[in-house]
C-alpha cells in the first residue's frame, strides 16, 4: 500500500494511524461470519496490462486461501496472488495465456488453466510448477480435482483426465457434435466436469450430457438436454441425491434420474452457471438475470428476484446475511432467504459489470468486475465501531 493511499484512507476513518483497519481490521483468517451488509475496505486494479479492446470481461473467479488471494486476469499470462488484507501483489504463477476460470486449491498444491489449453500444478507457497499439460485448446472453465486424477474440458469438446502426480494424460475424449445441431454459432467455453459415482458427467456445445468411465474415459450414456438458440451446456452439472441437475445455456433447466436418465421435471430457463444446492431448496442464476429458488424435488418456483438487467448472474454464495450474487451488467447484491434485496454496492459510477462469482471467507468478501478491479468488502466488527448503514429497497421478490 503506498504512503498516498494510506493517507486517503486514515482521512476516511478506515484505516488507523499504526496502519490497522480500525472497526474494518481484518485478521488473517478471520473467525467472525459474513452476517451484515458489508462496506468497502480497499479496491484496487489487477496488476496486469491494460487491454486496448472496447469490451472488456474478466471470468476468473477469485480464490481466498489463507492470508492470500488467487486471481487470474484476461490481461496476464499468470495466476496473481495478493495479499487479502491490502490487495498487495505478492508473486505471480507464470502460465501460457490469460487465466479465464478459478484455481482449484488441494492440501499444498493449486491447479489451474488458461487460455491457451495448459493446466497447471504449483506448490501453493512456491512459483515453480511441479508440472504442465497442454491440451490443444482453450480452457475456461476449473479442473475437477478428485482421489489421483485432475479432469478438464476444453473448448474443443475435448475431456480428458490427467495423473494427479505429474500431470500425465490418463485418458481423453473427444466428442463428435451432433450434425443436426440447428443453432449457427457455438458458445466459446465448456463446463468443468462432475464426477457423479463412477462417471464424469461432462456437457457439450450441441446440448449432450455424457457420462464418462471415470477409469478409461468410455461412454457410458449420453442425453441431448440443450435447446433452444444456444444449446451448449456451458454450466457444470450438479449431483442433488439421486438426480442430476443440468441446463444448457438458452434451455431448459431440468433434473433427470441418475440411473435411468428420465426427465422428472424442467423449466423454460438456462444460464452459465451451475444450479446450486441451499438446504432442500435449489437456486439457479440466470442467463435472463434472474435469480430463481424452486423446491429440488418437484422443480415448482419458491421465488425469484429480478436483477432488472439484461445479463447474467453469477452464481449466488449463501452467506449468514443472505444470498450475495453479482451480475454481468449489474453490481453486488444482497438477497434474503425469501427472494428480498437487502443490500447493492452502489459506487456512484458505472461498475463495468461482474461476471465472476465473488469469493466470501469469514468476513470478507471480494469482487472483481469486468473492468479488471478487485474490490474487497468486509463487514465490519461491531463492537471496534458503528455499524454501517443497511440499505433495504422497498423491492421484494416478484
Amino acid at each position: 500500500m503506498t504512503s498516498l493511499h494510506s493517507d486517503w484512507m486514515i482521512a476516511l476513518g478506515l484505516l488507523s494511524a499504526t496502519g490497522g483497519w480500525g472497526p474494518y481490521e481484518l485478521s488473517p483468517t478471520p473467525p467472525a461470519a459474513f452476517d451484515a451488509p458489508p462496506v468497502e475496505q480497499w479496491r484496487i486494479p489487477l496488476p496486469a496490462p491494460t487491454l486496448s479492446s472496447a469490451t472488456h470481461t474478466e471470468l476468473g473467479a477469485p480464490v481466498i486461501h489463507g492470508e492470500e488471494i488467487f486471481i487470474g486476469s484476461a490481461a496476464l499470462d499468470a495466476l496473481i496472488v495478493l495479499d487479502r488484507r491490502d490487495g498487495r501483489l505478492l508473486r505471480t504463477l507464470p502460465a501460457a495465456g490469460p487465466v479465464q476460470s478459478a484455481p482449484i486449491i488441494d492440501s499444498d498444491r493449486v491447479y489451474f488453466s488458461d487460455s491457451s489449453g495448459t493446466t497447471w500444478c504449483y506448490p501453493v507457497s512456491g512459483d515453480v510448477p511441479f508440472w504442465s499439460h497442454y491440451s490443444g485448446a482453450p480452457i475456461l472453465s476449473s479442473p475437477t480435482v478428485a482421489a489421483d486424477r485432475v479432469y478438464l474440458a476444453n473448448v474443443d469438446n475435448l475431456v480428458y483426465a490427467l495423473q494427479r502426480a505429474d500431470g500425465e494424460l490418463a485418458w481423453r475424449y473427444a466428442h463428435r457434435t451432433d450434425p443436426t445441431r440447428t443453432a449457427e454459432l457455438e458458445l466459446y467455453g465448456a463446463p468443468s466436469p462432475t464426477l457423479s459415482g463412477d462417471s464424469v458427467l461432462t456437457g457439450f456445445s450441441d446440448g449432450a450430457l455424457i457420462a464418462l468411465s471415470v477409469d478409461s474415459g468410455d461412454p457410458q450414456w449420453s442425453r441431448r438436454v440443450g435447446e433452444g438458440a444456444y444449446p451448449d451446456i456451458i454450466a457444470a452439472a450438479l449431483n442433488s441425491g439421486d438426480e442430476i441437475i443440468v441446463s444448457g445455456y438458452s434451455e431448459p433447466l431440468l433434473a433427470m434420474d441418475r440411473e435411468t436418465q428420465s426427465v422428472r421435471w424442467r423449466m423454460e430457463v438456462g444460464g452459465p452457471q451451475a444450479a446450486v444446492l441451499a438446504g432442500d431448496r435449489l437456486l439457479h442464476s440466470g442467463g435472463d438475470g434472474i435469480l430463481r429458488a424452486m423446491n429440488g424435488q418437484t422443480g415448482d418456483l419458491l421465488w425469484e428476484w429480478d436483477s432488472e438487467t439484461d445479463g447474467a448472474l453469477t452464481q449466488p454464495i449463501e452467506t449468514e446475511a443472505g444470498l450475495l450474487i453479482a451480475a454481468s451488467a449489474g453490481s453486488v447484491y444482497l438477497i434474503s432467504d425469501d427472494g428480498a434485496l437487502l443490500w447493492t454496492y452502489d459506487p456512484g459510477y458505472f461498475l463495468a459489470g461482474i461476471t465472476a462469482t465473488p469469493a466470501v471467507n469469514g468476513r470478507q468478501a471480494v469482487v472483481l468486475t469486468n473492468a479488471g478491479n478487485l474490490i474487497s468488502f468486509v463487514v465490519p466488527d461491531a463492537g471496534l465501531g458503528k455499524k454501517p448503514q443497511v440499505e433495504r429497497p422497498e423491492r421484494g421478490p416478484r
